[in-house]
């Protein structure tokens, strides 16, 4: 088991960030008032840094949940009007006939949209937890055979792959899937959220006498930045289901 399991949650790159800054004045502070960390505290807050320098490097903006689901919404509707167009262009076919090859791209636009969409896409109106089921069921569908030789033969393979790529992001932001742990943001992320586990064991090691106010302080300035940070997004992810959730009711679903 790693040392990041010893944390609550994982933080964004940005909340990372955050905390390892403030860990690093905490410890700045902590040295002028001639306060000595035990060596192996010491060497935990000194890895911690040097990660949160590694995660900043990476110059990760971390796009916010509403952020990446407005690009979702946005791919996902312009998916839908490209298999709209494609029916459209060969509709009134009572007046002027299809040819074989005009009736085959109709079919396979129809095929798609039946499989992949056949509730349309009033469901990005909808809470992003509803949102995902919604995505995942898509998801399933895209995977499909017949329905990814249509998409084959339509041209589509681009804005289908843009599309899975949308909903994985929308996926990790919500917690519900996991990044690919090659990504180099990934893995400094990671490496972070080890280091801050391992300087929480050393610290409870070194520092568990609950009656000792030293004890408890230094508790405290090592440990207060990344719970400081996790409850900061614990607020704004409730502030966002919030908003979300009213803008929803407000809202007709199409």
């Amino acid at each position: 088991m790693g040392k990041a399991a010893f944390l609550a949650r994982r933080l964004t790159p940005a909340g990372c960030i955050v905390a390892g800054t403030k860990l690093a004045a905490h410890r700045d502070a902590l040295k002028a008032k001639k306060v000595k960390l035990a060596p192996k505290v010491e060497t935990a807050v000194q890895s911690v840094i040097a990660r949160t320098e590694a995660v900043a490097a990476l110059g990760s903006t971390d796009a916010t949940m509403t952020e990446i689901d407005r690009g979702t919404d946005r791919c996902i509707s312009a998916f839908a009007a490209q298999l709209d167009g494609i029916e459209r262009a060969f509709d009134h076919d009572d007046i002027l006939p299809l040819g074989e090859d005009e009736a085959a791209r109709r079919a396979d636009a129809v095929l798609v949209r039946s499989e992949v969409l056949s509730s349309g896409t009033g469901f990005v109106k909808l809470v992003y937890s509803q949102q995902w089921v919604r995505m995942n069921a898509m998801i399933k569908a895209l995977d499909g055979g017949e329905v990814k030789a249509a998409v084959d033969r339509l041209g589509l393979m681009a804005e289908v792959d843009r599309l899975r790529r949308w909903m994985a992001l929308y996926g990790q932001k919500l917690g519900v899937t996991e990044a690919k742990a090659a990504d180099p943001a990934v893995k400094a992320v990671e490496a972070w959220h080890e280091a801050y586990g391992a300087l929480v064991v050393q610290a409870h090691a070194e520092y568990d006498d609950d009656k000792d106010e030293t004890h408890a302080l230094l508790r405290d300035r090592l440990l207060s930045p990344y719970e400081d940070a996790a409850e900061e997004e614990r607020r704004a992810e409730r502030a966002r289901a919030a908003s979300a959730k009213k803008k929803n009711e407000s809202d007709p679903i199409a």
